[in-house]
C-alpha cells in the first residue's frame, strides 16, 4: 500500500513538473520613457501575486520567466505603475510615463540635497558601478583612466598595493600636493583610505572639476574633488541578493627591455672583444656554464594567482533602505615578499522616522595584510637583478635552489631566501563610520547634521631572522604603529522655494570642523639568537624607541545661492571661509568664492523651431577660486629637537619656520558645451584656465643662515588646456547597441614666476628646472652623439642663457662637465596630450566592452640604462644588445664611443615615455534564465573574462612607461592581469 501510494505521489508531481515545464517561457523586452524615448534602467518587474521578479538593466533590456496568465507589473521611482498581462508574445516592450513627481539623477556637489544632473552649473564626470566593477585591481582609481577628459590616472608600481596618482587640469602646484581631495558619502578621507575601500560597495565616483564644483570645498580642493558614493539599498518586495566573484593570474605587463638583454654567448663574445677575458677564460665559463637561463623569470615570477569574491544584500521599504556587503581580495604579486590581503564588510542604512525626520549611518571596516619588495630600485637583488651574465644558474645540478649560499658567479643570494630572512609585513585596520540626520520642518527647508571618522590602525613588523647566513645569532627586530583619525562634523541649512513656478531659488548656509591627529611609535633591538625568538624583548643589544605626534585642524564656514529661471537659466554662486592651523595667526583665514551659470539653449523657441537634429544643448561658465594647505603642519613654526651638543644631548631649533606663511590661492575660468545631436551623439568641450599664486614651495638659502630651505609664498603657476568627451549610441534589435566612446585632455603648463627673482631654478639632484614662460622640463646635457672619426662622445655646448636649447653641431665638446653642460632640453616632464578611447556592446545576452589609454609628450629618464648600457662601467655584469654598436674604428656611425668610454646623465638616457595601452576587456555572458532551470533560487548569473593591460606600444625602452615620476631606477613595473569571473543573484 505505501508502494502505491508513493508512486502515485511521485507520478502526481513528475506530471505537475512536465505540466509546468511546458507552460512555462522566457519573455524579454525592453523598458523605455514615453516622453524621450530613451531606455530606463533599474525598473522593477514583478510577477503580480508572487515573490519573482527582475529589474532591467543599464540598456533598459529585461528578461523573465513567466506562465500564461501571469501579470507583469513595472516600477520606477519617476515613472508611474504600469501592469501589463502576459499574452502569447515572447517580446514585450514597454513605456512608462513620467510621474508628476519625476526623480532625475541627482549630483550633490559639495554640500546640501543635490542638483539635477540636467541643470547642473558645474562641471562634473561621474563614473557608474558598471564602469568601476570586475576590474582586477585593489582600488577603485585605476577604474578612472581614460574615462574622464583633463584626469590623468598612473600607475607606477606593480606591487598590489600600489595606489595610482592622479592629476586634474595639470599639476597645480610645485611645491605643495597636487593630489585631489577625496570624499566618500560627503566626508573627507585620505589618500591612503582609497587602497581600503571594496570598488563593488561603490555606487559612483564623480570628478569635480571646475570652480562652480570645487570653491564649496575652499581650502582642500585646489587640485579637483574625487566624490565618491557607496551603494544605498533600493525599495523593493524582497531583498536581492549579489555574489560575484573571479579568479585569476598576473604576469609582466611587457618584457621588451628584459628580452633585450645579451644572451650568455653575445656576452662572452663582447667580453673577448674589448680583452675583458681570454678564449681560455671564455672556454672554461662555458664548460662550467653551458645552458643559459632566463633571470628575469627568476626575479619576477609568472602566473601569480589572485582572487576576489563579494556578497552583498540589498533592499528596503518606504521606512528602511539597506546595503550589507562582505569581501575578500587576495594578490600575490611578482616579486618575492610582495602581497596584498584584504577583508572588507560595509553596512548603509537609510531609516525614514517620519514624515519630516530621516536619518542614516554608514559603517566599512577593513583589514588588510600587505608586503612589499625591498629590493626595488638601484639594487642587484631585485631592480637590477638583468645584470647578471645569463650563462650563471640559481640552480645546482640536482637541481635545488642555491638557499643560504651565494649562487656561484652571480654572488647573490636567491631572492626568495632573502625573502624569507627578512620578512617585512604592513597589518592595518580601517574604520569608515558616517552618521546623519536630516529634518524638514516646513516644506523646501532642510536641516542636516553629519559627521563621520577616517581611523585607521597600522601596524609594521620587520625582521632580519637570527639564522640569515651573514649574521648568525645575530638578529634585529623593529614594530612600529601608528594610529590616526580624521573626524569631520558638518552642519548645513538648505531652503528652496519656487516663485510663480518659474523661479527657483536655492540657498543653503553650514559650518564644517575637522580635526586630525596621528600618534605613532617604534621599537628595535638587535641581538636575537633564534628564529623561534624574534620579538623586541630577545633583542637585548640596540634598544631604541621613538614617538611621533601630528595633528592639524579646519574650521570652516560655507553658503551657496543657486537660481534658475523657467529650468533655461541657471546660476550658482559659493562663498567659503577656512581656517587652517597650519598657517600663522595672522594669516591662518582665507576666503574663496565661485560664480557660474549654464544656458539651456535647446530651449530656446528659435531652436526648436529651425534645429531638429539638435536634441539638447548646454552652455557653461565659472569663474572662481580655492586653496591648498596640503603641507606639513608645523611648518610656519620654529620648532625644536633634539641635537648633539658635544657628547651630550641638548634643545636646539631644528626647523626655521615662517610665521607669515600662508594658503596658496587658485583661480580658474571654464567654459563649456555639451549636448546630444541626432538622437544618439553625445559630447562635451571645454575649456579651463587655471591659475595658481603664492605657491607654496622651498625656498633655498644659503648653509650659513643655518638652514638649507624653508616654505614661502612665492611664485605662480598656469595649467589651461582643452577638454573633449564623445560617444554615440547605436541601437539594433530589442536588446543589443553598439557605444563607442573617446575621451581627449590637452594641458599646457606654465611656470609664471618664481622667487627671489630668478628667472629659472634646477631642482638639486632631479634633472628638474622651472623656467618662467616655459613647462616643467628636463635640464641636463645634451648628448649631441659620437664622434665618427675618433670614437668619443660629444656634448652640445650650451648659450649664454641655459634656459634655451642650444645644438649647435659645430659647438661640441668631448670634455664632460655636468656643471657647465646642463642646459634645457625643451622635454618636458608632464604629458600634454592624454586620454581614452574603447566602447561598449551587447547583443543577447552577450556583452564586452573595452578600453584603450594614451599619453603623449611626456619625457622620463631612463636611469636604468646608465646600468645595462654601460659595459666599460659594469664589466663582469650582463648588459643590453644595443651595447654591441659601439665605435670600433673611425668612420663607424654607432649609438655608443668607444669601449672605455663611460656613458654620463645626459639626454641620452632621457625617453620620449609617451605610450598606448590596452587598459581592459571584459568579456560578459548572461546566462538565459530558462537555462537556470525552473528552481526559484536563482534570478540570473552571468559569466565573464577580464583582462588588463593586455598590450602596450611605447619607444621608452625601460621596463614600463605608465609613472608619474621623473626617473625610472629598478622599479618593480607594472603587470597584466586575466581573470575569469562569475556572478550570480539570488
Amino acid at each position: 500500500m505505501k508502494q502505491k501510494l508513493f508512486l502515485i505521489l511521485v507520478s502526481c508531481f513528475l506530471f505537475a513538473f512536465v505540466a509546468n515545464g511546458q507552460t512555462q517561457r522566457t519573455v524579454t523586452g525592453t523598458v523605455s520613457s514615453s516622453d524621450k524615448n530613451i531606455p530606463i534602467s533599474a525598473v522593477s518587474v514583478l510577477i503580480e501575486r508572487t515573490n519573482r521578479g527582475t529589474q532591467t538593466g543599464v540598456s533598459g533590456t529585461f528578461s523573465i520567466q513567466v506562465q500564461p496568465g501571469d501579470v507583469l507589473i513595472f516600477k520606477h521611482v519617476s515613472y508611474k505603475t504600469k501592469k501589463i498581462s502576459i499574452s502569447t508574445s515572447n517580446t514585450l516592450n514597454v513605456q512608462l510615463e513620467p510621474s508628476g513627481e519625476m526623480i532625475e539623477d541627482i549630483v550633490v556637489v559639495g554640500y546640501g540635497s543635490g542638483t539635477e544632473a540636467s541643470n547642473m552649473v558645474a562641471s562634473v564626470k561621474t563614473v557608474s558601478s558598471k564602469q568601476i566593477k570586475d576590474r582586477p585591481r585593489a582600488n577603485v582609481l585605476e577604474s578612472l583612466q581614460g574615462q574622464v577628459a583633463g584626469l590623468t590616472v598612473l600607475t607606477s608600481s606593480g606591487e598590489p598595493s600600489a595606489t595610482q596618482s592622479l592629476r586634474l587640469r595639470g599639476v597645480g602646484s610645485l611645491g605643495a600636493s597636487s593630489t585631489p581631495l577625496y570624499v566618500l558619502d560627503g566626508v573627507p578621507v585620505g589618500a591612503e583610505t582609497i587602497l581600503s575601500i571594496n570598488p563593488e560597495d561603490l555606487e559612483s565616483v564623480s570628478i569635480l572639476k571646475d570652480a562652480a564644483a570645487t570653491s564649496i570645498y575652499g581650502a582642500r580642493a585646489a587640485n579637483g574633488v574625487v566624490s565618491i558614493t557607496s551603494k544605498k539599498g533600493r525599495i523593493s518586495d524582497k531583498a536581492t541578493i549579489k555574489y560575484r566573484g573571479q579568479y585569476g593570474w598576473s604576469n609582466l605587463a611587457q618584457t621588451k627591455m628584459q628580452e633585450n638583454m645579451l644572451s650568455g654567448q653575445e656576452l662572452l663574445d663582447l667580453w673577448l672583444a674589448v680583452g675583458y677575458r681570454t678564449q681560455a677564460q671564455i672556454d672554461e665559463i662555458r664548460k662550467n656554464n653551458p645552458k643559459d637561463f632566463e633571470w628575469f623569470r627568476y626575479y619576477f615570477k609568472q602566473d601569480r594567482p589572485m582572487q576576489q569574491h563579494d556578497l552583498n544584500i540589498s533592499g528596503g521599504s518606504e521606512k528602511l533602505r539597506y546595503y550589507i556587503s562582505g569581501g575578500l581580495y587576495k594578490e600575490e604579486g611578482l616579486m618575492y615578499r610582495s602581497g596584498y590581503n584584504r577583508g572588507t564588510v560595509r553596512g548603509n542604512f537609510d531609516l525614514k522616522l517620519n514624515n519630516w525626520a530621516t536619518m542614516g549611518f554608514n559603517i566599512g571596516a577593513t583589514v588588510d595584510d600587505s608586503e612589499r619588495n625591498g629590493w626595488g630600485s638601484n639594487d642587484t637583488n631585485g631592480g637590477l637583478s638583468l645584470l647578471v651574465p645569463a650563462f650563471y644558474s640559481p640552480f645546482k645540478e640536482d637541481g635545488s635552489e642555491y638557499w643560504g649560499e651565494r649562487i656561484p658567479g652571480w654572488g647573490r643570494y636567491a631572492p626568495n631566501y632573502l625573502a624569507t630572512m627578512f620578512p617585512n609585513n604592513q597589518k592595518k585596520i580601517t574604520l569608515l563610520p558616517l552618521g546623519f540626520i536630516q529634518i524638514n520642518p516646513i516644506p523646501g527647508l532642510t536641516l542636516k547634521s553629519q559627521g563621520g571618522i577616517d581611523y585607521y590602525n597600522v601596524r609594521n613588523t620587520a625582521r632580519r631572522l637570527p639564522s640569515y647566513v651573514l649574521s648568525k645569532g645575530n638578529g634585529t627586530s623593529s614594530e612600529s604603529t601608528t594610529i590616526s583619525y580624521l573626524a569631520t562634523w558638518t552642519n548645513t541649512l538648505e531652503y528652496k522655494f519656487k516663485i510663480e513656478e518659474e523661479h527657483s531659488i536655492g540657498a543653503l548656509i553650514g559650518n564644517e570642523l575637522i580635526d586630525f591627529q596621528s600618534n605613532g611609535f617604534t621599537g628595535s633591538s638587535t641581538g636575537q639568537v633564534t628564529d623561534k625568538m624574534v620579538l623586541l624583548s630577545a633583542g637585548p643589544s640596540n634598544r631604541n624607541v621613538s614617538q611621533s605626534i601630528s595633528e592639524y585642524a579646519f574650521n570652516s564656514l560655507f553658503g551657496q545661492l543657486s537660481y534658475d529661471y523657467k529650468k533655461k537659466y541657471f546660476l550658482n554662486a559659493t562663498l567659503r571661509q577656512d581656517k587652517s592651523s597650519r598657517f600663522g595667526r595672522e594669516r591662518s583665514a582665507a576666503t574663496f568664492w565661485s560664480f557660474g551659470g549654464m544656458w539651456d539653449i535647446k530651449s530656446e523657441t528659435f531652436m526648436n523651431q529651425n534645429v531638429n537634429w539638435l536634441n539638447d544643448l548646454n552652455f557653461r561658465a565659472s569663474y572662481g577660486t580655492s586653496g591648498n594647505a596640503e603641507i606639513g603642519n608645523y611648518e610656519h613654526l620654529e620648532t625644536v629637537g633634539a641635537v648633539a651638543y658635544g657628547e651630550r644631548s641638548a634643545w636646539g631649533i631644528v626647523s626655521p619656520g615662517n610665521p607669515i606663511l600662508g594658503w596658496e590661492k587658485q583661480s580658474m575660468l571654464s567654459v563649456g558645451l555639451s549636448g546630444t545631436a541626432v538622437e544618439n551623439l553625445n559630447f562635451n568641450v571645454e575649456y579651463y584656465d587655471r591659475k595658481t599664486v603664492d605657491m607654496l614651495m622651498f625656498v633655498p638659502y644659503p648653509y650659513t643662515t643655518g638652514f638649507e630651505s624653508r616654505y614661502e609664498n612665492v611664485g605662480s603657476l598656469q595649467n589651461k588646456g582643452l577638454e573633449v568627451e564623445l560617444s554615440y549610441n547605436f541601437r539594433f534589435g530589442n536588446t543589443g547597441y553598439f557605444q563607442p566612446r573617446i575621451t581627449y585632455g590637452y594641458n599646457e603648463n606654465k611656470v609664471t614666476e618664481l622667487f627671489q627673482n630668478r628667472n629659472f631654478w634646477v631642482v638639486p639632484n632631479s634633472g628638474i628646472s622651472y623656467v618662467v614662460g616655459q613647462p616643467v622640463q628636463f635640464f641636463t646635457p645634451i648628448l649631441a652623439g659620437v664622434n665618427s672619426e675618433t670614437g668619443n662622445y660629444e656634448w652640445y655646448v650650451p648659450g649664454d642663457d641655459p634656459t634655451k636649447s642650444y645644438r649647435d653641431p659645430n659647438n661640441v665638446t668631448s670634455l664632460f662637465n655636468p656643471g657647465t653642460l646642463q642646459q634645457n632640453t625643451g622635454s618636458e616632464l608632464y604629458a600634454p596630450h592624454a586620454g581614452g578611447f574603447g566602447f561598449d556592446a551587447s547583443y543577447y545576452g552577450f556583452s564586452i566592452s573595452t578600453l584603450f589609454i594614451f599619453s603623449k609628450g611626456n619625457f622620463l629618464t631612463n636611469n636604468d640604462r646608465y646600468f645595462y648600457e654601460n659595459p666599460a662601467q659594469f664589466l663582469g655584469f650582463n648588459q643590453s644588445k644595443t651595447v654591441l654598436d659601439y665605435w670600433k674604428e673611425p668612420g663607424d656611425n654607432t649609438r655608443f664611443a668607444r669601449f672605455g668610454s663611460v656613458n654620463q646623465f645626459d639626454t641620452g638616457l632621457l625617453e620620449d615615455a609617451s605610450f598606448l595601452r590596452w587598459k581592459n576587456l571584459t568579456i560578459g555572458y548572461n546566462i538565459p534564465s530558462k537555462l537556470l532551470g525552473r528552481s526559484k533560487f536563482f534570478e540570473s548569473a552571468r559569466v565573464f573574462y577580464v583582462g588588463r593591460n593586455l598590450w602596450t606600444a611605447t619607444k621608452y625602452l625601460g621596463a614600463d612607461p605608465e609613472t608619474s615620476s621623473n626617473i625610472s631606477l629598478g622599479r618593480n613595473p607594472n603587470t597584466k592581469q586575466s581573470t575569469f569571473g562569475l556572478e550570480f543573484t539570488f
